[in-house]
């Protein structure tokens, strides 16, 4: 029987899910779905006078079972009753040993059926109800996991059995459960078993997804008898004679899986095998790239190998293969004895994403007990403590690798949050090993650190690189070449290698290709790299046909890599299957593409750096936009399914779609539909915690865009946008640049319109938060005498920003004129009564804070008890932040009634709230707490507590107040 390749590839690289159908079932002895029907018809018959015609219809073929289902629906009650009795009657039945085969396929099982043969052969898998929301949201989690997307028969009353209930399940907007298996689709091969895909729900979501993404899913197949079925695209039919031969195409699918998987591990044909870089359902790190060739750089690998060094740095010009000496030393040297694992990052992003890197290391490391939740907006410093703390003594190689944008290149070292995490690599005592690569050479002495920078390969390297290409030269020929090759590129890695695929092509195209090398460079030694890389990819980018010089181009356009059936999807308008694997193997064999992979990913594909700028420089934006559209356009499909969705619960790699979409259109200068994806995805990226992805891609938007356009041509949420911006930027204490943009956008802006006030509101915000009462005070008030005069809305925060300024400046006229905003209009007996949970808690936070600064204390605590119980409800950045402000508040008026253990929690309450929204704040807690006389055992013992048990104190302490008032 004839099983796809790539059937086989993809259960290799763990990307299947089998989806089990009724048919399974049936081979087992339970009944079909005519006998289940027939039995409900028995048992509702003295209920449904036309039973009998129901039954007949059903025998002959006039009427399906969802027809006949459809016309009892009244009787729903009592046709669960005996699906129930008729499905529980089969209890004794067990799992046949195709059942046991399915789980050597894929450990992630989707099916309809009710019953519970699959459960009872894993019993540990986690088995997952449609109806179960909490379950289904973290499905992507599970490893091991059975998704009843119809129903569990120990549940009869959620089982879905009649068609009214598939259409509401199946809804787009209702149901979670279908939302899950539209990504499952999208994103993995199904292996259909059992199954006729008759069933007309299940065929709509999956020609939805089909639709939705064009044709472009992966390839999905099904074991059939059915030989002239009408499949729907991109689904294979893996055809047996009958299902007596299911059972044996199972054992050749795994039989042959195992081959290959076992093959894969043998040649070592991946970078990073399961010993080093560890095996988990989500890729999450970045892949190393591969070394097709090597030679040379022993003493460089004996260097790195030892374990006299916490923190080595690789450096050396562009091309001289320091990612390749990583990647060769992980695949080649791992001492596994030593190390546990090992983790690469790339930081080749045109800007900084350090703390998103950092936070997926930490979750990493800590099995997800940490989420990015927990670190939201958290400080660098605080960061690095977090992953130092959690790293303990484990034994891990970390490589970051293209490091360049974190040097300061005065000082020669690296700065910001790299750089403290820099001295804390070489300062604490830990067993892992740390290492970077960057093209500066780092100036830093330490016993704990070496540095390599590495030049190029002698004469002798160069000819075993050579050799090891297996040119069909002769030895004399190959030696001839190669120190021609040596002599011209200084030993340049990169160059030898671009030259040694050319050798491919004959001796007479490769020397001819050398000669035009020569003949057209002035040999500088200052600038040598530069003019020979333009020379040398001049010579290589003349040798292209149309068709691998579009595949290129279209590579160089990616922000991040991309698997080959990705880029064959975004390539499919220019370039059709054929001309891709043509040109791509060429390109292969040419050394011009770089790939990753992984045993559980396909394999990606990107360009060397200084490849793709070569690319980018030769083509002026207009004529890179055909290639970004292409990539906009295959972003913009998997945010459609993502947008229903979309929220603070989703994972940073389902954001990236929106903000890989955004980093593409300010390539190609479309400033508009970037300004509206950033306000679709703004609110949720920042709730979900990954805050600076929003001001890495905002500020990059806002670097870009010609500003003075875009607010003369009213370019959509720009303003909204520069709004969100700043106060984000302020928040993060990043308040030079800040103040930075609030000035640039002053000079641009005309007149003293509503931009004007948005101005005032983000200036004025700023000035409070850096304790700037007085300065914020009047700001504000000159923008509120302006609103007044023009009777425009306040649509930026104006006048709160400005009742937070009075309010602090403790001066009884404004507190009196905070306390009047804050209540808003309302009778302070009225508001003090009791609890209004349909307002926020922002509301009673300021007004206890106006009372407490009024010194009405006892009502001041009660308003924070309100508030603070409204806060712990509400999801949302804001939230996080009054909730630092509320248990501070606490905090302070239980201290000065002498409850000072209760008010403890509190202050470690804010600390551990501020850290994740407010660094700043966070960093004057943390002094408050320092500063704090009190005893010093108790505050150890609640240091030590864990962040959840310190929330729960609160929140228990909270409701046991609310009681009392």
């Amino acid at each position: 029987m004839n099983i796809p390749e790539s059937l086989i590839e993809r259960i290799s690289k763990n990307k299947v899910v089998v989806f089990v159908g009724a048919g399974l079932s049936i081979q087992a002895g339970l009944p079909s779905w005519n006998k289940i029907v027939e039995v409900i018809l028995d048992g509702i018959g003295d209920r449904e006078p036309k039973k009998d015609k129901f039954k007949n219809a059903l025998a002959d073929g006039i009427l399906s079972p969802l027809e006949v289902l459809t016309k009892i629906e009244r009787h729903k009650e009592y046709a669960i009753e005996y699906l129930d009795k008729e499905i529980r009657s089969y209890d004794s039945v067990k799992p046949t040993s195709i059942h046991k085969k399915i789980g050597m396929i894929s450990t992630n099982i989707i099916t309809t059926n009710y019953d519970c043969l699959l459960d009872e052969n894993y019993p540990n898998f986690e088995k997952i109800n449609y109806s179960n929301n909490y379950k289904i949201s973290k499905l992507s989690e599970y490893q091991n996991y059975i998704f009843k997307i119809h129903g569990d028969i120990h549940e009869p009353d959620k089982c879905i059995l009649f068609p009214s209930q598939y259409e509401n399940l199946y809804s787009d907007k209702v149901s979670s459960s279908v939302f899950e298996l539209k990504k499952i689709i999208s994103e993995k091969s199904i292996l259909f078993i059992g199954f006729s895909l008759s069933d007309p729900y299940i065929n709509h979501v999956f020609e939805f997804i089909s639709n939705v993404y064009n044709g472009f899913t992966p390839e999905h197949y099904i074991i059939t008898t059915e030989h002239n079925g009408n499949w729907p695209n991109r689904l294979t039919p893996i055809q047996i004679p009958d299902h007596s031969f299911t059972e044996t195409i199972l054992q050749e699918i795994i039989e042959a899986s195992n081959k290959t998987i076992k093959s894969k591990i043998e040649s070592k044909i991946n970078v990073e095998s399961e010993d080093i870089l560890g095996v988990s359902e989500l890729l999450e790190y970045d892949l190393p790239p591969q070394n097709k060739y090597w030679a040379g750089r022993k003493k460089e690998l004996e260097n790195i190998s030892s374990n006299n060094f916490k923190v080595i740095f690789i450096t050396g010009i562009g091309g001289q293969g320091k990612s390749s000496l990583a990647a060769y030393y992980l695949k080649n040297c791992f001492d596994s004895e030593t190390y546990e694992l090992a983790d690469w990052r790339d930081f080749k992003e045109e800007t900084n994403r350090f703390q998103t890197k950092l936070i997926s290391i930490i979750k990493r490391i800590t099995n997800n007990r940490i989420t990015s939740k927990q670190l939201d907006n958290v400080t660098n410093k605080e960061l690095v403590d977090t992953f130092f703390n959690e790293l303990g003594q484990k034994g891990i190689i970390f490589v970051f690798d293209n490091i360049d944008s974190y040097i300061d290149l005065e000082e020669f070292k690296p700065t910001g949050g790299l750089g403290y995490f820099f001295e804390r690599a070489l300062e604490i005592e830990h067993k892992s090993k740390f290492i970077f690569t960057c093209r500066p050479f780092i100036r830093e002495a330490s016993l704990n650190f070496y540095q390599l920078k590495l030049s190029g390969l002698n004469k002798d390297e160069c000819h075993e690189l050579f050799t090891s290409y297996k040119i069909p030269l002769k030895p004399v020929l190959l030696k001839e070449l190669s120190d021609k090759t040596f002599e011209l590129t200084k030993g340049h890695p990169l160059w030898l290698n671009l030259i040694a695929a050319q050798a491919f092509r004959g001796i007479e195209s490769v020397n001819k290709f050398i000669q035009n090398i020569v003949e057209r460079t002035n040999f500088d030694e200052d600038d040598f790299s530069s003019i020979l890389s333009q020379k040398i990819l001049d010579s290589v980018w003349n040798s292209l046909n149309e068709k691998q010089k579009t595949l290129l181009r279209g590579v160089a356009e990616t922000v991040k890599p991309e698997t080959i059936s990705e880029l064959k999807h975004i390539l499919e308008p220019e370039l059709n299957n054929n001309q891709f694997n043509k040109s791509f193997k060429v390109l292969m064999n040419l050394n011009l593409l770089e790939l990753k992979s992984s045993s559980i990913s396909e394999e990606q594909v990107e360009l060397h750096p200084l490849v793709k700028e070569f690319i980018l420089s030769k083509f002026p934006q207009k004529e890179r936009a055909k290639y970004i559209t292409l990539l906009v356009k295959h972003y913009d499909s998997f945010i459609y399914i993502l947008k229903p969705k979309l929220s603070s619960g989703m994972s940073l790699s389902a954001f990236q779609n929106w903000t890989s979409k955004i980093e593409l259109q300010i390539n190609k200068g479309d400033f508009e539909p970037a300004l509206v994806a950033l306000e679709e995805v703004s609110k949720s990226i920042l709730s979900a915690g990954f805050s600076e992805e929003y001001l890495r891609v905002s500020e990059r938007l806002f670097n870009n865009l010609n500003w003075s356009k875009a607010i003369e041509n009213e370019y959509a949420y720009f303003h909204n946008q520069f709004s969100t911006l700043t106060t984000t930027l302020t928040q993060f204490g990043r308040y030079d640049r800040c103040r930075s943009l609030l000035e640039k956008y002053s000079k641009f802006i005309t007149g003293k319109g509503v931009h004007y006030l948005l101005y005032c509101s983000e200036k004025c915000y700023l000035l409070w938060y850096q304790g700037q009462f007085q300065d914020a005070i009047e700001i504000g008030e000159e923008g509120i005498f302006i609103l007044k005069e023009s009777g425009v809305a306040d649509s930026y925060s104006l006048k709160h920003n400005l009742a937070l300024a009075q309010r602090d400046s403790m001066q009884i006229d404004n507190l009196q004129k905070a306390l009047s905003y804050f209540s808003r209009g309302e009778d302070l007996p009225v508001i003090l009564e009791k609890i209004n949970p349909e307002l926020s808690g922002n509301f009673y936070g300021n007004i206890g804070k106006c009372l407490e600064l009024l010194e009405s204390k006892d009502e001041a605590l009660k308003c924070y008890f309100y508030s603070i119980s409204i806060l712990f409800k509400e999801d949302n950045t804001n939230s996080k932040l009054n909730i630092g402000y509320a248990s501070y508040w606490i905090f302070n008026l239980l201290k000065d009634n002498g409850q000072k253990l209760r008010a403890l929690y509190y202050l470690k309450l804010s600390i551990q709230t501020w850290e994740k929204v407010s660094p700043p704040r966070a960093e004057n807690m943390k002094q408050e707490w320092k500063r704090l006389k009190f005893d010093n055992e108790s505050k150890k013992e609640i240091n030590k507590l864990p962040e959840w048990k310190i929330e729960n104190f609160c929140k228990d302490d909270v409701q046991k107040s609310l009681k009392k008032m």
